[in-house]
């Protein structure tokens, strides 16, 4: 099926997309590669998380367990600065035992000094602490920072990146590619028309100015904040189903509310940006291969599909395209 230099699209600029794009480089350096998005990066989703490392789902484990090893190869190898990978430690908060031990399973053993809080720590910690407390150390991959680096990093591997709406995978396979990855994020599912369970999951975050607040600091898993290089992000909302990206005077004062109630001392705080974007929600993650064939010109192709992520793109994205690479080499013979 594949031509003599394979040619692959990557449809989304996002971390997906540039995570799978990047490791594709890797694995098939003779393969020419281009890189598709709709829209500049500073408004895709990827451009506002913190990054911080945490795993919703248990079957997700060893996705998570690969990204936080490729976190840590550049936490000690390359300046935080230009990645924006740092090492960072916080708590979740919950009165539900339950879901903090299901954290426990999800990522305990990958991450550093995962630990349940004694009372006198909580109630030292914590205005108005929780029944139960958990503790870690992770990593920390800022949105604006580290997909561009992995972009620099496509650029010096001659992957070209186009601005295009792409509406039809049959149309990118007549533009001559062997393999398309659908790395669409909440489109993903449109995209590939055979998928109608993918949905938005609405959040706001707020950046302030509190360069003295260090920590993570988590009230189940909507309340919280994360420190940034330059800001502290405090969040969120996750109201599924919601297409509107507008934020509200309501947005506003439900998070700040939540968390000063959780922190007091970042009452009043200096908003210096806003942020609102559509996650991209599935029940379970998608990735695989499918081969088509294309109706106007009847030519053979592969899609790999790889979206789904939910709040958890940063986090699993390294782990999932490793997945996505073995199939592109597998379509194309390797």
């Amino acid at each position: 099926m594949a031509s003599k230099i394979p040619r692959i699209a990557v449809i989304g600029e996002g971390v997906i997309g540039c995570t799978s794009a990047l490791q594709i480089a890797k694995a098939v350096p003779q393969a020419k590669i281009t890189v598709l998005h709709d829209k500049p990066f500073e408004n895709a989703c990827s451009a506002g998380p913190a990054g911080l490392f945490r795993i919703d789902y248990e079957e997700n484990t060893e996705y998570g367990r690969a990204s936080f090893a490729w976190f840590s190869h550049l936490y000690r190898t390359t300046k935080g600065a230009e990645t924006g990978v740092k090492l960072v430690s916080g708590h979740i908060q919950s009165d539900s035992l339950e879901s903090l031990k299901q954290q426990q399973k999800a990522y305990g053993d990958i991450v550093y000094n995962f630990r349940f809080l004694d009372d006198r720590e909580r109630n030292d910690i914590f205005p108005e602490p929780s029944k139960h407390c958990i503790h870690y150390t992770a990593y920390a991959s800022e949105g604006n920072k580290y997909v561009p680096y992995l972009k620099n990093l496509l650029l010096e591997q001659k992957v070209e990146f186009r601005q295009e709406e792409v509406k039809s995978l049959d149309k990118v396979a007549d533009d001559g590619y062997d393999v398309i990855i659908n790395c669409a994020g909440l489109y993903g599912g449109k995209l590939a028309g055979d998928d109608d369970t993918c949905y938005p999951i609405r959040g706001v975050i707020l950046e302030v100015d509190a360069p003295w607040h260090k920590h993570f600091n988590y009230r189940d898993f909507s309340t919280f904040t994360i420190p940034k290089e330059n800001s502290v992000v405090i969040g969120s909302t996750k109201q599924d189903n919601r297409w509107d990206l507008e934020i509200t005077d309501e947005d506003r004062n439900d998070i700040l509310s939540r968390y000063i109630k959780l922190h007091p001392g970042m009452r009043e705080p200096k908003i210096i940006k806003e942020w609102s974007a559509l996650r991209p929600g599935r029940k379970h993650i998608r990735i695989e291969a499918q081969t088509r064939k294309s109706t106007a010109s009847d030519k053979e192709y592969t899609v790999v599909h790889h979206y789904g992520h939910g709040s958890n793109g940063f986090t699993l994205g390294w782990g999932t395209a490793l997945e996505v690479t073995k199939l592109v080499k597998t379509a194309l013979g390797l």
